[in-house]
């Protein structure tokens, strides 16, 4: 890879980049999931974890194909082709191609780009892969590809307001884990917001959590988006969670794809801000 391929990725516009983000927004919205199959399928299982440290991909691929069942849908024609994907760092292309398999990937709350974008900014260049859903901040890698042992495995920033047109210099935040890692947090973290059902709690003291470690397994990642407090995951037989601590208080997110999984749940008397078993 080299700087030649830059030109398939837009021209670093704003244009192009909007022009993207609206491609996203659009399949996502096109592409509707169909009845669901959560009743008909065993829960989902958790060896996928013993995968994330020697194969953060793999572990990816077996999180999202026991995750999300199969749809019986046509492929998405907006979907980056193979010559794209060619172009991507492996991480980033492996993702698309299990898009391929789990079209749940491409309705993320937060889109993943179908078509990633060249951009320029005062820190350096960069790729656009992800958008948050009201377009106040993105996700990139160093573009392009500088020749060093990174390129396969990018680090990963968050960017805050880089489309005012006002702030030359958006707020940007290096994240934990490079990029094969940070893709396994962000489809842990968006899971919550396709599964069926969920709960959540919030403004709890932290050590009420401690008899939910009887249970639930640590996911090994560092905490996902730590300028935004950072949340640490875990999962149980077709049960995932995500959790903020600061020390003293604390937020819980699970997600569920059968009804039955949260009901053990209800135990903990936590304060429930939303309960769906």
């Amino acid at each position: 890879m080299g700087t030649q391929e830059i030109g398939p990725f837009g021209a670093g516009t704003a244009a192009d980049l909007a022009d993207a983000a609206r491609t996203a927004w659009f399949s996502a919205s096109r592409t509707r999931p169909g009845p669901d199959a959560s009743f008909e399928q065993p829960l989902p299982a958790v060896d996928w974890i013993d995968h994330v440290d020697t194969d953060p991909i793999r572990a990816l691929e077996l999180l999202v194909l026991g995750w999300y069942p199969a749809e019986d849908s046509p492929p998405d024609p907006d979907a980056p082709t193979d010559d794209v994907l060619a172009l991507l760092p492996p991480p980033l292309a492996a993702f698309h191609r299990l898009a391929r398999l789990r079209p749940a990937l491409y309705r993320f709350n937060h889109p993943m780009l179908l078509h990633p974008q060249h951009v320029t900014r005062p820190d350096g260049a960069r790729m656009v892969f992800a958008v948050e859903n009201q377009g106040c901040s993105d996700w990139t890698i160093p573009w392009p590809p500088r020749g060093g042992p990174e390129d396969d495995d990018p680090p990963v920033w968050h960017t805050e307001g880089p489309y005012d047109y006002d702030n030359d210099d958006p707020d940007t935040h290096l994240q934990t884990e490079p990029l094969s890692r940070f893709l396994l947090q962000f489809t842990l973290k968006e899971a919550s917001g396709l599964a069926p059902f969920s709960a959540w709690t919030d403004l709890m003291p932290v050590e009420r959590l401690e008899p939910l470690r009887n249970f639930l397994r640590p996911i090994p990642l560092g905490p996902y988006m730590p300028d935004y407090g950072g949340h640490l995951f875990y999962a149980a037989p077709g049960l995932l969670a995500a959790i903020r601590a600061d020390g003293t208080q604390a937020d819980a997110v699970f997600a569920a794809r059968h009804r039955e999984t949260l009901a053990p749940l209800k135990t903990y008397t936590f304060p429930w801000r939303r309960f769906d078993a």
